[in-house]
This record gives C-alpha cells, structure tokens and sequence, in this order.
C-alpha cells in the first residue's frame, strides 16, 4: 500500500498548500517513494502520481470533476496491483522500528505510511470530492454553502474522528457525531425555506464526509 500512501499524501499535500502545488507535490511523491524503498523499478509510479496530481489541481481550479475520477481510477488500480508492485528496504525502518510508540510495534511501516496519506487527503482534498457531489445535487444546493459556515473547517475534524473511531472499533462513538451535527445544524435547518435546500446541503455534505472516512477502513 506503499504507492498509494504516496498518492493520497501528494493530492492532500498539493490541496493544502497555497503556492507552489505541483512542484511541493511532487517532491512529496519523490521523497515518499524514496523512503518507503522505492527505487529505479518504481519510476514508474512517480509518473503516474505527477499525472494524477496536475490533473487535480488543474481540474480543481476549473471546478472539474475530471480530477476526481482520475484519482479514483489510479487509487483502485494501486489497490488492485498492490501484490505485484514491490518495494525494497525502506530508508524509515530502522527509525520506525525504535519509535517509542507501543502502539505501533504491530503496525507495518507501509500501514503507517497509509494512515498518513489518508489522514492528508481527508484534511482539505476531500473537501473538494464533497464540493463536487454538492455541485451534482444542484447548483442551488452547492450555494446553500455561503449561508451555512463552518463545513470546511469541521468537515476534516469529523472525518478524523469518524476514521480514528472506525479504526479502533468505537462505532458508538461515530453515532454521537451524527447526533452532534444534528444538534449543531439544527438551528440553521429550522430556518430554511419550503424548498428544503439546507437541509439536502447538510444531508448529503455530512454523508458525503463521512463516507470518505469510512471508505479506507477497509485497507487497514
């Protein structure tokens, strides 16, 4: 899963930066590879990351969905291939292996390496995945977003949590975010219009979220 760690780390870092994505990227996919045991075998691997990367941010900056599709074709591809794409020795072992973090002593380095990607593709790029399924509800829908504040800075944090939660087994405690964003919008929601569309922008903008987080349990 090393290659698609690297993938998920270059398009979250690429959405996160201001400045400078492509080139910031792509140092992020060279050195990634590098130290997870990549090498002249897997140049390949660095192409179709750089691909997939200028493709998102160029899609992302004329509100196309060609970015999206892309990164999920080459996502399933890696998760697919990733019996036959081998890596070497990874330059992080021996610093990973004398991590005084107990917790991590079962956790394969490639895992981690995952857990990462995820974590920084779920921070702001995920964000764009939900802007365009908003987009594809309806144009009216998408602009309820300029009314109801707030879901580009919580929509990360309940992503984390439902991950954390997801991965640790507490599922409980995923219900109590969705009571929680219940109670939160509720105020917003009992205001609006007979047309319903703050309440179809929550709805669908949550589970959208949510099911992001929950669609990379399965690889851990």
């Amino acid at each position: 899963m090393s290659a698609l760690a690297v993938l998920l780390a270059a398009v979250g870092i690429a959405d996160l930066v201001r400045r400078f994505k492509i080139v910031t990227a792509l140092v992020v996919t060279v050195a990634g590879l590098l130290l997870l045991g990549g090498g002249w075998h897997t140049i390949w691997l660095t192409l179709v990351i750089a691909l997939v990367v200028v493709i998102w941010v160029d899609a992302a900056s004329h509100d196309s969905s060609a970015g999206l599709t892309v990164l999920a074709v080459v996502a399933a591809a890696l998760v697919v291939t990733s019996g036959w794409v081998s890596f070497g020795e990874a330059a992080l072992d021996d610093w990973y292996v004398d991590l005084p973090i107990p917790r991590l002593a079962t956790v394969p380095l490639d895992r981690a390496a995952l857990g990462l990607g995820v974590v920084l593709f779920l921070t702001t790029a995920a964000n764009v995945v939900v802007r365009r399924v908003l987009g594809a509800t309806g144009p009216q829908v998408l602009a309820q977003g300029a009314d109801l504040k707030g879901g580009r800075v919580l929509g990360p944090l309940e992503r984390w949590f439902v991950l954390a939660c997801a991965l640790s087994g507490n599922l409980a405690a995923i219900a109590i975010v969705v009571a929680a964003k219940g109670i939160l919008r509720f105020p917003e929601i009992s205001r609006d219009n007979t047309d319903g569309l703050r309440a179809e922008y929550v709805l669908v903008g949550s589970f959208v979220s949510w099911g992001l987080a929950l669609l990379f349990v399965p690889l851990f």
